[in-house]
């Protein structure tokens, strides 16, 4: 009974600390910020075909008679299933539907299964059911399952640390969905408002997982230095090589989609860069911050010159591998690209100047050197604050 009462006091005195430190009011302003962009960001209010409408359904029987093997594809199955299915959500729920077509083609291949839940797209005409089509499987389940042992493991693991990271990327997630997009489809600068929102999410994360400090500080120089070039190097490439956002492998559907809008197109492919470098620069630039700030906090006496010699070299390996990550991450997303490259045999003249391909090579290279530059940048920044003091040194590595 002491013990307990013991460790709710540790809890309670825990709180108080928390409730009276800076990171208190910087998880105060992530909630203000997050609350307001999301209630002005429009989507939730957005008017939505009340006709049309997804929802889960289970299987009760499936007829495969009409099916058969595709001919060019191995593993591939073409023709139509005819289903029996009952709706589990939405105003049909508890109603059954028979004869439900589930059309098979190479590009849309949902194969159903008795008592399987699916998803369904149910599209009505003054209150009754007009038509119903197969919208594909349901996975939500799966990802609320992966977040959950992500966060899960982001805690145990990290503890304070990993919970601080988590309400970071929460705050990076909810800026990018309801603050950048919305002001992009208003017609704001894709590129000016990427670099708001990178400037907005690393003052956030990295004062949340700092502490504002100057550790904090030269962490977000740092970044600010590796964004800024990832920018300037994308908007170069792409004025110098005429590409832009209008040659991005999706920018047909966003023309066709945004046509009455004010949508600045081609600064997407600079404003995607910006993004795309900011998560990378970030976990460099913190860890040669830390790596400095730590190593003048075990040796007090050593000078600037020495700190920056130990940062570039700590920074050296990490950016190795970062990069090494980075690129490989674009070629990853860019997979199918490069199948089809390889599948016309295009001569190399004609590939090393394909719009495709430069638009890639543009993303990959501009990110790189923006997380290259990071590297000195926060060295120089982290070692020059650290020394400014050992008073203030000791302040910002709690």
């Amino acid at each position: 009974m002491k013990k307990a009462a013991q460790e709710l006091t540790k809890e309670k005195s825990a709180f108080l600390r928390f409730w009276k430190s800076r990171r208190f009011w910087i998880v105060v302003f992530g909630l203000v910020f997050c609350t307001f962009v999301i209630l002005n960001s429009g989507f939730l209010s957005a008017k939505r075909d009340s006709n049309f409408t997804t929802q889960r359904a289970r299987v009760l029987s499936v007829d495969n008679s009409n099916l058969l093997p595709d001919p060019e594809y191995q593993n591939m199955i073409l023709g139509t299933q005819i289903l029996e299915i009952k709706f589990l959500t939405g105003e049909l729920k508890g109603q059954v539907f028979k004869n439900i077509e589930n059309k098979l083609q190479p590009l849309f291949s949902n194969m159903a299964v008795k008592d399987m839940v699916m998803l369904f797209n149910i599209r009505s005409q003054e209150g009754e059911v007009v038509k119903i089509d197969m919208f594909g499987y349901s996975r939500d389940g799966l990802v609320y399952a992966l977040i959950g042992l992500f966060i899960a493991l982001l805690i145990i693991v990290g503890k304070k640390k990993g919970l601080y990271s988590m309400i970071g990327l929460g705050f990076t997630i909810i800026s990018i969905i309801f603050f950048l997009l919305p002001a992009i489809l208003h017609g704001q600068s894709p590129i000016l408002m990427a670099i708001i929102t990178s400037i907005i999410t690393s003052v956030f994360t990295i004062f949340l997982i700092s502490d504002i400090s100057m550790k904090g500080l030269a962490s977000i120089l740092g970044i600010l230095a590796g964004v800024a070039s990832a920018g300037i190097i994308g908007i170069t490439a792409g004025n110098i090589g005429h590409v832009s956002g209008l040659n991005l492998s999706d920018a047909e559907g966003v023309l066709f989609l945004a046509s009455k809008l004010p949508l600045k197109i081609p600064e997407l492919l600079s404003a995607g860069i910006i993004i795309a470098a900011l998560g990378a620069v970030i976990d460099v630039s913190m860890s040669i911050a830390s790596a400095i700030f730590e190593v003048k906090r075990l040796n007090p006496d050593i000078d600037v010159r020495k700190l920056y010699k130990s940062g570039m070299n700590i920074g050296g390996d990490i950016m190795a591998a970062t990069a090494n990550t980075l690129i490989m991450a674009f070629v990853g997303s860019s997979f199918c690209i490069l199948i089809i490259l390889a599948l016309y045999q295009l001569p190399y003249m004609c590939l090393i100047n394909l719009n495709l391909f430069i638009v890639e090579l543009i993303q990959g290279i501009a990110s790189s050197i923006g997380l290259v530059l990071t590297v000195p940048v926060t060295a120089i920044c982290a070692a020059s604050l650290a020394s400014r003091n050992k008073l203030t040194t000791l302040r910002s590595t709690k």
